[in-house]
């Protein structure tokens, strides 16, 4: 007849085992990162820190309640509150180029990566189109996919990122080369490739108008190179310089492009930015988990 005993070891193995499962789902596997966009002005501009301070006054959102969406800027000041200030925004930008595209005081539409003290992503200079309350574009640097506005003089522009894949890393691949489309209101005018740093330009119009493009850099999912090892992680972002010439008569030419001033120059002592607020990560709080396991374990056992 076979007894069956109770094996401290088994118990113990088990809680060992366990642990070990929630440390694996513990391994991090990095979600994508919040973008929000705002309406305001630009209120500093620090080239030395690679920063720019923005006063908000809309933040874009959309409203699904009657099942489709409607999307739109809405005011950041609740209705009836006067606001001495508006929320100031902080964020940081990669390169130099921007400097020379905005300053302080434009009318912007900007997109940032982790909230305040995140990253800009994407930055417009915009004006509102002759007898629409749509914003249109003149200027953009950054990536035009994570802006809700048009170009200015009824241009359009859509890109694609071929991978580089011997240089992925999660689930991000770097960009190699981009395939830039332009239209003309419906008329496909440019489709090239275009490699990072240069540019092309169309003027094909009777109107005094123009776009050019300047491909910065650019970032694809790793999928495009592989399915295997497919992951979530943090969204790619692809930068570009956009400049519009609105035809004559219209609406919000852009000004001459020049370098910052030296007001504009000066780095700030602090950044005016308040820390979004923080919650512990999931990978955190499961590995918390799997060794509160292991203790209990270890106490039953008298260990």
């Amino acid at each position: 007849m076979m007894v069956s005993r109770d094996n401290p070891f088994r118990r113990y193995s088990s809680c060992i085992l366990l642990a070990s499962f929630l440390l694996l789902l513990a391994i991090p596997a990095t979600a994508a990162v919040q973008e929000t966009c705002y309406l305001g002005r630009i209120a500093s501009l620090y080239p030395l820190s690679h920063t720019i301070s923005i006063d908000v006054a809309s933040q874009y959102s959309c409203d699904y309640s009657t099942g489709s969406p409607a999307c739109g800027f809405t005011s950041i000041i609740p209705p009836h509150q006067i606001a001495v200030t508006t929320p100031v925004v902080t964020g940081t930008v990669t390169g130099d180029e921007v400097f020379a595209l905005f300053h302080s005081g434009d009318q912007v539409v900007a997109t940032i990566l982790g909230g305040d003290g995140g990253s800009w992503i994407g930055i417009a200079l915009v004006s509102q189109g002759q007898g629409t309350e749509e914003w249109q574009a003149t200027g953009l640097y950054g990536d035009p996919n994570t802006l809700p506005v048009t170009l200015a003089g009824g241009y359009r522009m859509e890109y694609a990122i071929l991978p580089d894949c011997s240089k992925c890393s999660g689930s991000v691949c770097r960009g190699l080369t981009s395939l830039v489309t332009v239209w003309s209101g419906d008329v496909k005018v440019i489709d090239d490739f275009l490699n990072s740093g240069h540019s092309l330009e169309y003027s094909g119009r009777n109107d005094g108008s123009r776009v050019s493009i300047q491909y910065l850099s650019g970032e694809t999912r790793s999928t495009q190179c592989s399915q295997e090892h497919a992951i979530s992680g943090i969204q790619p972002v692809s930068s570009f310089i956009i400049h519009v010439v609105p035809p004559i008569g219209e609406q919000g030419t852009p000004r001459t492009m020049t370098q910052p001033t030296a007001e504009e120059f000066k780095a700030p002592a602090t950044t005016p930015s308040t820390p979004a607020p923080t919650r512990a990560p999931t990978g955190v709080l499961l590995a918390a988990g799997a060794f509160a396991i292991i203790a209990l374990g270890l106490r039953r056992q008298g260990i």
